[in-house]
């Protein structure tokens, strides 16, 4: 899916969030466990070159799976399964492959009928390390501000997360799991796409530019999706306090 897939109303809020909130500052004030800017996000830098490199190489494992769900802090890492290797071509001549980029979708489907003890979140994070240039990953916190929920903010995605056992959850039997992942990644590529072009330069830490994994200044997908994911917790933050 690309931006002429998205609705005028969701590029019309995209272009207010990105005029009017300070994304390179939200950016650089991501933080989650160890990832700080101040720091070089040394997990995130980690990850990825982890994963990206055995999604090239289509080694991609349990093992992976694993090291994304202690990142994440996903609880029930023993229940996590999965085939060796994991079956997915993710990548055609060093890029991402056109059945993939043309639908992500189709990716979710791909890994979800493999892996045992990852929903929708967990899964889209494995895109987001394998391949952030396009792919960042949909988090609760993002669905219940830009979801169709009752403490949506913007309503960008027609899904919805739901409390389960404590913690939030997008469940993925819920009529727009996987499509909208597609719709998610429309909504980082227009993003990225009008913060390159209104110079507002992405500010990378050195340690992600010197391992090669960004081109200093350029937004990424994923690079967008932390920005989002800052400000949604913020708007949560600001609902837990009224």
């Amino acid at each position: 899916m690309n931006d002429r897939n998205l609705k005028p109303s969701v590029k019309d809020c995209i272009d207010n969030l990105t005029e009017t909130c300070n994304f390179p500052e939200l950016y650089r004030t991501y933080a989650w466990k160890r990832d700080r800017w101040q720091n070089g996000f040394p997990d995130i830098c980690r990850l990825e070159r982890e994963i990206g490199d055995a999604a090239r190489a289509g080694t991609l494992s349990e093992e992976h799976l694993k090291a994304i769900a202690r990142w994440g802090g996903l609880p029930g890492i023993e229940r996590i399964q999965a085939p060796a290797p994991i079956r997915i071509a993710l990548f055609e001549d060093g890029d991402v492959a056109r059945w993939v980029r043309g639908n992500p979708e189709n990716a979710i489907h791909v890994l979800g009928g493999q892996i045992r003890g990852f929903g929708p979140t967990y899964t889209s994070k494995i895109l987001r390390f394998a391949a952030p240039e396009l792919f960042g990953a949909i988090d609760t916190r993002i669905v219940r501000v830009f979801g169709a929920g009752d403490t949506a903010h913007l309503h960008l995605l027609d899904l919805t997360a739901t409390p389960v056992d404590g913690r939030w959850a997008i469940l993925s039997g819920q009529q727009g799991w996987p499509e909208e992942y597609g719709t998610w990644t429309a909504i980082l590529t227009y993003a990225a796409a009008q913060l390159n072009a209104t110079g507002q330069p992405c500010p990378h830490p050195e340690a992600l530019i010197n391992a090669g994994l960004r081109e200093r200044g350029i937004w990424l997908n994923a690079d967008v999706e932390m920005a989002f994911f800052n400000y949604a917790s913020g708007k949560i933050q600001n609902i837990r306090r009224e």
